[in-house]
């Protein structure tokens, strides 16, 4: 009796899980597809953009770089200058990424880096002069210049300008405060402090060190009556994780090469706005003279005679969205003929500055995640080679601490595979309850030595 009504209770339960399970299983089997994880996300940018900029491309291997001809040499080496600008945040502990995989493989192929820095006045500038001073570089590679300024400020009209202070002309920052520009999300406001409003003004700010890092260079070659083949766009806080690519196999001419990925926009999204497409701006390389207008935005922006912040500007950007809107202006196409992805995989993350615990941010259990269509494993595996490369520069038991905490999130996650998988298309948190900030990092990080008890 009891059997047959529970038979009975089966066929009537059955039909209902059946028809919500198999929802779940084509969408879980849908996402991530493509043969590197990245395809659909690429995808979506190379339409977004109308195929000016196209992930899949590859530049044609040209022995020797430059398509305008190479440019000068030192001692037999192609120039290349390297740029860093802004807070210096966390240079000390990305040093050792930045001159493995950005210094080492420019020298390994004959090349001349030559450092140029514009930093920001604050309380880790002296990284600057630590890390990148002319006696603290690696063998090989030397410093065009270095300089540190206070951050620029608005030059609002009532106000007595401050000697020694650079000024932000504020017609120029009234453009970008009445579009106005967008703080990561949609909200932010437009009011004069509002969030819009602050990064409006920060990003001029990070636009003001690009402009006069590219000045100090011009002034060098000038100085030393030679020019640079290639231009390299760092920062200070990215921790690199695989090898900046054989520029004796690329064109040093008007083609800019950033990142496949990070571009600041989502093609899925129900916001227009958003929607919009975006460059990642947090690092690219080129010839000089395309390099030389990647970084001209600023003057173009605050020109009192020529400037483009006008009304075909579009409203509500964000940094990666307005790159990708100044290098898509036929104007700037003079100089630079196309955008293009970085050949191969060329990964980073940025560190901020803390402790020797902190990890590089976009972690796996990040949200939104670094790429999307990611599967987790590929992020796990950028994340940790990215944390190695920091604790392997802080020295002492960082290096295996850090293993330690990775030893015990991946057997965390190998014990909850299916039920992680279960809860990850509506309770994220719980999913990632293993990863960096999840429910049990604390935990996990103690028992490594990574918290006080």
């Amino acid at each position: 009796m009891a059997m047959g009504r529970g038979r009975r209770l089966l066929r009537r339960l059955l039909p209902p899980c059946v028809c919500v399970l198999i929802p779940i299983v084509l969408w879980a089997s849908s996402s991530g597809r493509g043969a590197n994880g990245v395809g659909t996300y690429d995808q979506a940018l190379s339409s977004a953009v109308g195929g000016v900029v196209d992930p899949f491309s590859r530049a044609p291997a040209v022995t020797g770089g430059s398509g305008q001809g190479q440019r000068d040499v030192v001692d037999g080496k192609p120039l290349v200058a390297v740029y860093f600008t802004g807070q210096a945040r966390s240079l000390n502990r990305t040093k050792c990424s930045i001159d493995r995989n950005l210094f080492q493989p420019l020298i390994a192929r004959g090349f001349q880096p030559v450092v140029f820095a514009l930093g920001e006045m604050d309380a880790n500038a002296g990284l600057y002069q630590e890390v990148l001073g002319e006696k603290a570089l690696p063998a090989g590679v030397t410093l065009g210049g270095l300089e540190v300024i206070s951050r620029p400020q608005v030059a609002f009209p009532r106000n007595e300008p401050v000697a020694g202070e650079v000024s932000i002309p504020h017609s120029c920052y009234e453009a970008l405060r009445k579009k106005p520009m967008r703080w990561y999300h949609s909200g932010g406001g437009s009011e004069k402090d509002s969030k819009n409003t602050l990064y409006g003004a920060e990003v001029l700010s990070q636009l003001y060190y690009r402009a006069k890092v590219d000045v100090m260079r011009v002034e060098w070659e000038k100085d030393q009556g030679k020019k640079f083949e290639w231009v390299v766009n760092a920062r200070p806080d990215n921790i690199y994780v695989n090898a900046l690519p054989d520029l004796t196999s690329l064109p040093a001419d008007g083609t800019v090469y950033v990142p496949s990925w990070g571009h600041g926009f989502d093609p899925k999204s129900s916001s227009k706005v958003k929607r919009r497409a975006g460059l990642n701006d947090r690092f690219a390389f080129g010839g000089a003279d395309a390099m030389s207008s990647y970084h001209d935005l600023y003057n173009r922006l605050c020109s009192e005679t020529n400037t483009i912040a006008d009304a075909r500007m579009p409203p509500k950007m964000n940094f990666e969205q307005m790159m990708w809107w100044y290098l898509a202006r036929e104007d700037v196409a003079r100089t630079v003929s196309r955008v293009r992805s970085i050949p191969g995989e060329f990964w980073f993350l940025r560190l901020r500055h803390g402790p020797t615990s902190t990890w590089p941010l976009e972690h796996p259990g990040h949200l939104p995640p670094l790429v999307k269509d990611w599967p987790e494993d590929k992020r796990w595996e950028v994340w940790s080679a990215a944390a190695r490369q920091t604790w392997s520069c802080d020295g002492g038991r960082a290096a295996e601490q850090g293993e330690c905490w990775l030893r015990l999130s991946a057997e965390s996650r190998a014990g909850s595979t299916w039920w992680r998988w279960a809860v990850s298309k509506f309770w994220k948190s719980a999913a990632n309850r293993a990863s960096p900030g999840g429910a049990l990092d604390n935990l996990f990080r103690r028992r490594c030595g990574l918290l006080e008890a």
